[in-house]
């Protein structure tokens, strides 16, 4: 009887987190409150089963094994845009509601697009086709003399560690997805004008900010800013998104300047892979590198999964080996597992 007597204890995690907990036995038992302070864990509680998981993060990646650039674009059919924290102008385009305004974002209009471009594939929706299309037009009419679409607002991404971006400035996240809109609409209607259209956005992709989104890595391999900031700032998610786009409008159009900057982007990035890959999870940016910050941003578990998809998806195309094993780890990340 005696190894069964049950004792509150203080407990203390990491010297600074303090609770009571219990000591049956040889067993000690601590409250989760404090292994979710202790660990930032999240917890699960199955009412049927009378489970608790425990886990580092409920988020969960999608199986993406292959790549069709005039198909599904990485499971867009379930992301659901209209729930995001946007309006819609009288046209059905998205506006971005910011705290400072409500602004298109080439890349939240393209994501809608794709979206509807993906439940069309899958479910043959006539309204997903017209919500597409209205959305690679509205590329068209707001296409600049440049053959980008900028960001017309200010934007502090970091405003710690680098300058603002002033209005307005380019980014290749929303160069590259809208390529894969406009690739797609293409195909979809047969209209050629709409991928000689984006082939115009080429250019930027060979040119250094503020008039396009080129950053140099070791002052030899080229990067595509998602925000172009000076020094870089070598945001992964926004470069993947772009080297996507330039990936579906090569293949449809075989253009060669195109397909370079695409294999120019992949030398980079299987070069650049590994300094994001902080153990146990990925960074956002490089900031901690290139400029005096000092300690990495790592990205929250929606970016790290974000991060997966699009190695997927990239090595989908590629079939390296490398690449297959980061992925192995970035998954392994999501299930607690460390390297």
């Amino acid at each position: 009887m005696e190894s069964n007597k049950t004792e509150d204890i203080s407990i203390v995690m990491h010297d600074q987190h303090k609770a009571v907990g219990k000591k049956i036995g040889n067993d000690f038992y601590v409250p989760l409150t404090l292994i979710e302070r202790g660990y930032q864990t999240e917890k699960e509680w199955i009412e049927t089963d009378q489970t608790l998981k425990i886990h580092v993060t409920k988020a969960r990646p999608i199986v993406i094994s292959s790549y069709d650039y005039n198909g599904n674009y990485m499971h867009y059919d379930k992301i659901g845009v209209e729930n995001w924290n946007v309006t819609f102008d009288d046209t059905g385009i998205p506006k971005t509601v910011y705290s400072f305004g409500q602004y298109y974002n080439p890349s939240t209009i393209a994501q809608y697009g794709l979206q509807h471009y993906s439940l069309y594939v899958k479910n043959k929706d006539q309204e997903s086709k017209k919500k597409f299309l209205t959305v690679a037009d509205w590329f068209l009419k707001n296409q600049d003399s440049r053959g980008g679409w900028s960001y017309h607002f200010d934007h502090a991404f970091f405003s710690s560690r680098l300058p603002d971006l002033k209005a307005p400035w380019y980014s290749a996240i929303g160069l590259g997805m809208a390529m894969s809109v406009l690739a797609r609409a293409s195909y979809l209607s047969n209209n050629q004008n709409y991928a000689n259209r984006a082939l115009r956005a080429n250019r930027l992709f060979q040119t250094l900010p503020p008039k396009g989104v080129l950053a140099k890595f070791e002052n030899k391999y080229s990067f595509y800013e998602e925000c172009p900031t000076n020094p870089p700032s070598f945001i992964l998610n926004g470069f993947m998104f772009a080297l996507i786009g330039l990936y579906d409008l090569f293949k449809h159009t075989s253009n060669n300047v195109t397909r370079k900057l695409f294999e120019e982007g992949m030398l980079t990035l299987k070069r650049m892979l590994p300094l994001y890959d902080l153990g146990n999870r990925t960074a956002y940016d490089l900031t901690h590198y290139t400029t005096d910050g000092g300690f990495p941003n790592v990205a929250k578990w929606g970016y790290h999964v974000t991060h997966i998809h699009l190695l997927a998806t990239l090595n989908a195309i590629e079939k390296d080996y490398k690449m297959e094993e980061t992925l192995v780890r970035w998954k392994g990340y999501v299930l607690g597992h460390t390297k």
